[in-house]
């Protein structure tokens, strides 16, 4: 079995740092803006994850249009813009869209090429921690996006939403390690998904900082034992942290690697240990998978 160290460089590692990023005006981008970012890009799993279970729930109409967001969401994967993080305070009136609801969260056009407006005004409390969560983050741009394929009811979109986030929400595990002392927790969310195919992301947060998608990394370090065999799937189980010789704390796991036989087309589980070091101050300092 290959040993691969990877080491992580925290400016390369950080989710925002990615060829799309998005766009922010008045306010500098924060835990929860990566988290926008994180999510959007998510979406490019969970939609084809959900419509491939039963459980998600989806009728036939919602599968439709639930399709045509993917669509967009694909097309629109490069452009810089996606998002747009705005305040309303510094832009009165622009979040405000009808007499039933003094500010929306977000808003966009009937239009697969708008941005996605974001109003920063709601995204942290008055002590500076996170007022929203992924899973509604997940439901925010599901919504939104429904608006782009071009339909106009806020009811119909908020159902859907709340179907994509619930199924994404009940596909993760949140391992935390509680810090004395501080309010946040050092986080590791694994979200494992069995259909279409066996998929897996992997995201490290720790108190105020940006998310950092360790999915790729893992990915490449779990390659299948010989050469006739083709990658078929992966999934990242049995979290737990754990203490180095010298104090450090450690988050171990274990990847499983589905692997295709070419000549027969037999799958074949490989399983890997998964451990990521973190430093004194518990930021990312090397992975390992072996």
């Amino acid at each position: 079995m290959k040993n691969i160290l990877l080491t992580f460089l925290l400016s390369l590692c950080s989710f925002s740092v990615l060829a799309s990023g998005g766009t922010v005006v008045g306010n500098g981008a924060g835990a929860v803006e990566s988290s926008f970012q994180q999510a959007y890009y998510s979406l490019e799993k969970i939609i084809p994850s959900c419509l491939a279970v039963i459980k998600c729930e989806l009728a036939d109409d919602e599968r439709i249009e639930i399709t045509k967001i993917l669509s967009i969401v694909n097309r629109n994967a490069n452009k810089k813009d996606r998002l747009v993080f705005l305040s309303e305070k510094l832009n009165p009136g622009f979040f405000t869209t009808g007499n039933s609801e003094v500010f929306r969260i977000a808003k966009t056009f009937l239009n697969p090429d708008a941005p996605i407006y974001i109003n920063t005004d709601m995204l942290y409390k008055d002590d500076g921690q996170p007022a929203i969560k992924f899973q509604d983050i997940v439901r925010i741009l599901v919504h939104e996006l429904g608006h782009q394929t071009g339909i106009e009811d806020h009811a119909s979109l908020d159902i859907l939403g709340s179907k994509v986030a619930s199924y994404s929400e009940d596909s993760t595990f949140y391992y935390r390690y509680k810090i004395e002392g501080e309010a946040a927790a050092v986080t590791f969310a694994v979200t494992n998904f069995d259909r279409p195919v066996k998929s897996t992301f992997v995201v490290f947060n720790w108190k105020d900082s940006k998310m950092q998608d360790l999915t790729g990394s893992i990915l490449m370090a779990s390659s299948c034992a010989y050469d006739s065999e083709s990658y078929a799937g992966i999934e990242v189980t049995n979290g737990h942290f754990s203490f180095n010789y010298n104090g450090t704390l450690s988050f171990d796991a274990w990847v499983n690697v589905s692997c295709s036989e070419s000549f027969s087309a037999n799958i074949n589980v490989y399983r890997r240990n998964l451990r990521i070091d973190l430093d004194s101050e518990f930021k990312l300092m090397n992975m390992t998978v072996k």
